[in-house]
């Protein structure tokens, strides 16, 4: 499968959540996952294989929910073209 890039935004939630303690440690995971990425004030982008890029989806939700939210919020915004798309290849259109 081509690359493609997806921008996603994972909200933990519940009573007396930190958020501001929780969502570095989200963050962390992306770190850690090897994709190209970019952490934005309102989504992180990151670039890869689909499998991959929901792998790493699916445990930022786990990391929220281990470190104390109730529930997670998740938008996906997701580009897919056959020959892929990279981070960089949609600046420069930009």
């Amino acid at each position: 499968m081509p690359t493609l890039t997806v921008g996603f935004q994972t909200m933990p939630n519940g009573k007396d959540v930190d958020t501001k303690g929780i969502i570095p440690k989200m963050v962390k995971v992306v770190e850690e996952s090897g994709l190209t990425y970019e952490v934005g004030p309102m989504e992180t982008v990151v670039e890869g294989e689909y499998d991959k890029i929901i792998s790493v989806i699916k445990e930022t939700q786990e990391v929220g929910i281990q470190n104390g939210a109730t529930e997670i919020f998740t938008n996906i915004k997701m580009h897919y073209k056959s020959d892929g798309v990279s981070i960089a290849e949609k600046k420069k259109d930009a």
